[in-house]
């Protein structure tokens, strides 16, 4: 018996984009990826800082949407290894329950910051409008 594969709808302009979550609340990284993905946009996942330098050296996210209180490598961490790695072509959108998380965005090279607890609606908008400057 053969077997037919019909190819899925991709959405173009997203296709291409992978957006890498790092989170290490794996209930936190599950909805996020959920969400994400639910408007089409690839997602890769990683619970830690080492993790998530390993996945994007791999291969370069679009966008890294990075929490910054993380275990092994912390988010500060994490953003040094990825401008070494790529300069200041890696986008990056942190995440942080603590204060003053426009300082730490801006130190850490992001390109914006979400303050938890966000709403699902305002990280959709924010990855969407981070995906469209890295076209």
């Amino acid at each position: 018996m053969n077997t037919i594969v019909t190819p899925l709808t991709v959405d173009t302009e997203t296709s291409e984009k992978v957006v890498l979550v790092v989170e290490d609340d794996a209930d936190l990284r599950e909805t996020i990826q959920w969400m994400l993905e639910d408007e089409g946009i690839a997602v890769e996942t990683a619970a830690d800082g080492r993790e998530a330098l390993e996945r994007a050296l791999q291969s370069k996210p679009a966008l890294v949407l990075l929490d910054i209180g993380l275990p092994v490598i912390d988010g500060h961490g994490v953003a040094a290894g990825l401008h070494s790695a790529y300069g200041d072509s890696i986008a990056i959108l942190t995440m942080t329950a603590g204060g003053h998380a426009a300082e730490k965005a801006e130190r850490m090279g992001a390109i914006g910051y979400l303050s938890k607890p966000f709403d699902l609606d305002v990280l959709i908008h924010s990855v969407r409008s981070a995906l469209q400057m890295s076209s």
